[in-house]
């Protein structure tokens, strides 16, 4: 299904039979999809207008009859699920900045709050007009229902759907502002969620702090305030009981549940704030770690989806991760020029591998005993060596003439191979102590090499594209892999260029062998990992890391629609966001007290 357009807000119906999504200046309501099989599941019910600017956000009544929009025009309307004759949608206006949050809180949709990027709360209720009009605040839409004359001026929800509820006769109704309230918090509200059953409502704001406000007829009862970080609130929202809000901050990746009775937090997760580097499986598949530019490593559990523990014991960038075999161990290596050991039953760096002068790792290999440990440098292109047992320096290999971008040990013999940015792959024989014994050139940078599960063959990945296949006993080529079809990558919000005109991106990264090594996974900065099988040298399926179009990277065309005389729609500040800084609060707040 494409919505032909940006969605901000889609927010189904308490009956479940259908939802609505905010696209730009309309709403459109769908129903929702049965569990039968259908041609065309998704169908439009019906389309709503009316706004000056784009809707930000979205709320249904409790009876499933009435939806509210609120939008950058600092209004919000209320439309009518199923079709009035001669409906007009009233406006409720008198806010200051764009309305970040709407809810209903009653179930027959006749009280309703809104609230805008400000802090300020208005409470709406559906009373009776008594004909007069000044009184009616919102906007236009008011209709006598004796008359069924159209009024001028302002009204509620719109007394002909009074009169066909209660039949001829019925007094006009309209909505009034009841009350005003202010959060007076020194950022931008951010993100609001009402749950109408407890009548708790939850607001984040710029600066990392949600509260918790009881609201009721006329009331505005703080319950609590919390700061959870030093980057704005993204999201908020309520489980069905009211008793738990989820809480997540987009730049820092962090998602928190919160249980506001005990004030206690039930779920506690945080990404990573940087680029991810490198990533390994445990040799029982139970854990992945992770590391990234933010200096951290993180070790997630596979069946739950949890960080379960973080080392922030680098000073720099982590460069490399590997699992020894046992599983019992995590070794990192990082531009601060240490190579460190993790234990995963207590949760502690029990071993720090350093090096003579200083230098920056950037790839790490451990040998299938899991005693002998080898790290490649950036700067000073050699290959350290250590006993992981003692920690002692055992050997140092100098012969790149570049950065040591990747290393592996043999599964079935004493060789490491080394691959570079000097076109070359080398193979040393670490045991003996003989040093280098091979040198297979390559016409291109090499960015990855891996050895096949029985030892009889190493693949080389290099900045061309292509996968070439090697015979470590004799230096010989076996074979070529031609990748550069196979990995062409998506555009970028600042290319000017589709994807099958930049030659950027086509190279993989990182090899990975079958456990038969009958086939070969290769992946890069692409959208999708290939795997290739070996016996014909032909690609078998790529499998799509996204399909969201949100994500930079995975669109292949070039949208020119999207693209301005000063540079991509997308990389240009905001006009809504120009009166606030990165972390959401008021210009002349950070300096304050």
């Amino acid at each position: 299904m494409n919505f032909k357009g940006k969605v901000v807000d889609c927010k189904f119906s308490p009956c479940g039979r259908s939802f609505a999504v905010c696209v730009g200046k309309l709403v459109q309501i769908w129903a929702t999809p049965t569990m039968l099989k259908e041609f065309a599941p998704f169908r439009l019910l019906r389309t709503y207008g009316g706004m000056y600017d784009d809707a930000t956000c979205v709320a249904w009544s409790g009876d499933s009859r009435w939806i509210i929009v609120g939008g950058k025009d600092l209004t919000a309307r209320i439309y009518s699920a199923n079709h009035i004759e001669g409906y007009v949608p009233p406006t409720l206006a008198g806010h200051r900045e764009p309305i970040v949050a709407v809810a209903f809180a009653g179930e027959t949709g006749d009280a309703a709050y809104t609230i805008s990027k400000d802090g300020a709360l208005f409470e709406w209720r559906l009373e009776d007009g008594n004909g007069e009009e000044p009184e009616c605040g919102g906007g236009a839409g008011g209709r006598s229902s004796a008359s069924g004359k159209r009024r001028r001026g302002t009204g509620g929800r719109d007394s002909l759907a009074s009169s066909a509820e209660g039949g001829a006769g019925s007094a006009s109704k309209c909505w009034k502002m009841q009350g005003k309230h202010f959060f007076h918090q020194p950022a931008k509200l951010t993100c609001a969620s009402y749950h109408a059953g407890s009548g708790l409502l939850c607001a984040g704001f710029g600066h990392g702090v949600f509260t918790l406000h009881r609201l009721a007829r006329g009331s505005f009862e703080a319950v609590q305030t919390l700061s959870i970080s030093q980057e704005k609130v993204s999201a908020c929202s309520f489980n069905e009981t009211g008793e738990w809000i989820a809480l997540g901050c987009e730049r820092l990746g962090q998602l928190i549940v919160w249980e506001w009775q005990s004030e206690a937090y039930v779920y506690k997760q945080q990404g990573h704030f940087f680029d991810v580097n490198s990533c390994a499986y445990a040799p029982d598949g139970s854990m992945i770690a992770t590391a990234a530019d933010d200096h951290k490593i993180k070790v997630w559990s596979t069946a739950t989806g949890s960080c379960f523990v973080t080392f922030t014991e680098h000073t720099m960038p982590v460069s490399a991760v590997a699992f020894l075999p046992s599983g019992h161990a995590l070794l990192s290596a990082s531009l601060d020029g240490t190579v460190r050991a993790f234990d995963l039953m207590r949760y502690r760096n029990f071993r720090v591998l350093t090096s003579p002068d200083p230098c920056q790792f950037v790839s790490l290999a451990v040998d299938p005993s899991g005693e002998i440990v080898c790290a490649g440098s950036v700067d000073t292109f050699q290959i350290h060596i250590w006993s992981l047992k003692t920690g002692r320096l055992l050997d140092i290999l100098a012969g790149h003439q570049g950065p040591v971008t990747s290393l592996c040990f043999s599964p079935e013999s004493a060789l490491l191979a080394s691959g570079s940015w000097d076109k070359t792959v080398r193979l040393w024989d670490v045991y003996d102590g003989r040093g280098q014994t091979d040198v297979l050139p390559h016409a291109h940078d090499v960015l990855a090499v891996a050895f096949r599960p029985d030892g009889k063959q190493v693949a080389v990945a290099t900045l061309d594209g292509q996968i070439f296949l090697w015979k470590p006993d004799d230096a010989r080529l076996e074979g070529t892999i031609e990748g550069r079809r196979d990995m062409a990558g998506g555009k970028t919000i600042g290319d000017k260029r589709s994807a099958s005109n930049i030659s950027a991106g086509k190279t993989f990264k990182t090899l990975a062998y079958s456990a038969d090594g009958s086939l070969l996974l290769a992946g890069g900065n692409g959208k999708s990992v290939c795997m290739y099988d070996l016996a014909g040298r032909a690609l078998l399926r790529k499998f799509p890391l996204s399909s969201s179009k949100a994500m930079d990277g995975t669109i292949e065309q070039l949208d020119s629609n999207r693209v301005t005389d000063a540079g991509p729609l997308d990389l240009l500040p905001g006009g809504s966001d120009d009166d606030e800084d990165d972390n959401g609060l008021r210009r002349g707040a950070r300096g304050a007290g």
